[in-house]
């Protein structure tokens, strides 16, 4: 979930749009595309490295791969919408929070 929750950062303060109200839905959009990049061509690596299914380490089989892979892709996807939520509703929770100190 770290890689997701670490990587919607840099596109939301320093993307192109990152000065727009939009800024941080495109964003999260750019870390999920990244996410699909980087799932794709891991499970092109798995494909292509393991041919046998008879290693006794589980992770260098094709199903194994794939069961790290699919879990890549869940808790990217998974951290990214996370560290949404947060920042979308930061500045709500700032707010709350001034108030209650007045």
């Amino acid at each position: 979930m770290a890689h997701g929750y670490f990587l919607i950062g840099p596109f939301d303060k320093l993307g192109p749009l990152r000065n727009t109200e939009v800024g941080l839905l495109a964003g999260f959009l750019s870390t999920v595309g990244l996410i699909l990049i980087l799932t794709t061509c891991l499970s092109i690596y798995g494909t292509v490295s393991f041919d046998k299914d008879d290693s006794k380490d589980t992770l260098q089989t094709k199903l194994g791969w794939r069961q790290f892979t699919a879990g890549f892709l869940v808790g990217t996807i998974g951290g990214a919408g996370f560290a949404y939520l947060l920042l979308s509703s930061f500045p709500v929770l700032q707010s709350a929070g001034l108030s209650m100190l007045s």
